[in-house]
């Protein structure tokens, strides 16, 4: 019987489930369209922004995913008290945390699925769309993304113009500062990745043996000297560093938000390396570590609304508490953020508020039942 009801109860909010993703994807999706039919980028036709709005459907799933399982929770437990069929299962004597352990075994399911698709399907997704939606013809090949991207490694300080879709990049601009003091200039036309041991090395550049360089092409070197300054033209100059395709690519354009944890972990680490301020990508970390837990809070309040105050309801209401409980969390969310960057707190902590407040919001509805 215990399985019965469970299997029952879990195929309802799976039901609902996909009712309120449908829906809210839909609405999503169809502001989407319009923006990017909107954009007057010279070149951007409509067969173009169809794509970029394919490519990213994923990232916007993922996004939709968790206020969708809490509206679920509310419609298809909703569903039950409508029917009287929640009347029934409280009578024979299945407890309220009985009921939202069915309840959030199911949301953990789609929630670890989500996950899933978010690691994975969704990055790839959005690359695709952003180098679409960002890329310029060059010489009726190829495409770039324009970026004016900085990247510092030690004293050597290096701007990207664009990236390549096929992983180059382009309009390298490099200066080494020693001391205080500027010791060399480079301007490179482009930069591919290979993985030999280079045949030439700039002896400005010492770094240590690794698998992998970039090779500058076309390349105008200036060395500043104490009492003299010379130029160089090479054809190529080897350029020693530990950043790859993984750290200098088109990713490094995308919001936080939008990165996977494998993404947003690679980037923490080169920051804190660098003596630079990760702040902005672990707050991106740790909201997207905590979403879980905090979409179960939110489960947990579903139960204690549909048990509690909304069992007698319409539909109509249950949705209207929905939209207006997952609005608040996310500008509660939305909120801690920029608070992290500003007031210096510990991102896991900013994160954890949110969270913290749901499950105690649930527990509080839970103890009036």
């Amino acid at each position: 019987m215990v399985r019965r009801m469970d299997s029952y109860v879990a195929s309802t909010v799976l039901k609902a489930l996909a009712v309120v993703l449908l829906c809210l994807l839909t609405v999503v999706t169809l502001f989407t369209v319009i923006d990017e039919l909107n954009d007057l980028t010279p070149g951007y036709t409509k067969a173009h922004a169809f794509l970029y709005v394919l490519y990213s459907t994923p990232r916007r799933l993922t996004e939709v995913m968790p206020y969708g399982v809490f509206m679920a929770a509310l419609v298809g437990l909703g569903q039950l008290a409508s029917r009287e069929e929640l009347t029934v299962l409280r009578a024979a004597g299945v407890s309220v945390g009985r009921l939202f352990a069915t309840v959030g075994a199911t949301a953990f399911a789609v929630l670890t699925l989500n996950l899933a698709v978010a690691e994975w399907l969704a990055p790839a997704g959005e690359a695709a769309a952003s180098t679409l939606k960002l890329r310029v013809a060059r010489g009726g090949g190829g495409a770039t993304i324009r970026a004016g991207h900085w990247y510092r490694e030690g004293g050597i300080y290096t701007n990207i113009d664009a990236y390549g879709s096929d992983g180059e990049l382009f309009g390298i601009r490099q200066y080494a500062v020693q001391d205080g003091e500027l010791r060399l200039s480079r301007r490179a036309e482009r930069a591919t990745f290979v993985g030999e041991s280079p045949e030439q090395e700039s002896p400005e550049e010492e770094s240590p043996e690794k698998e992998g360089h970039w090779l500058l092409h076309n390349v105008q070197e200036t060395r500043f000297g104490a009492d003299s300054t010379t130029v160089y033209h090479l054809d190529s100059v080897a350029w020693r560093s530990d950043a790859d395709p993984a750290l200098l690519g088109a990713k490094v354009l995308f919001d936080p938000a939008k990165l996977s944890f494998a993404d947003l972990a690679f980037q923490i680490r080169y920051l804190r390396a660098e003596g630079l301020d990760p702040t902005r990508y672990q707050v991106a970390f740790w909201a997207k570590a905590a979403q879980p837990v905090a979409v179960l809070g939110l489960v947990l309040l579903a139960v204690g609304f549909v048990v509690g105050p909304l069992r007698e309801t319409g539909m109509g209401a249950r949705l209207t508490v929905g939209i207006a409980v997952g609005l608040a969390f996310k500008y509660f969310l939305d909120l801690f953020g920029p608070m992290s960057i500003v007031f210096g707190i510990p991102p896991w902590l900013a994160m954890a508020a949110p969270v913290a407040a749901c499950w105690l919001a649930g527990l509080a509805q839970i103890r009036r039942l």
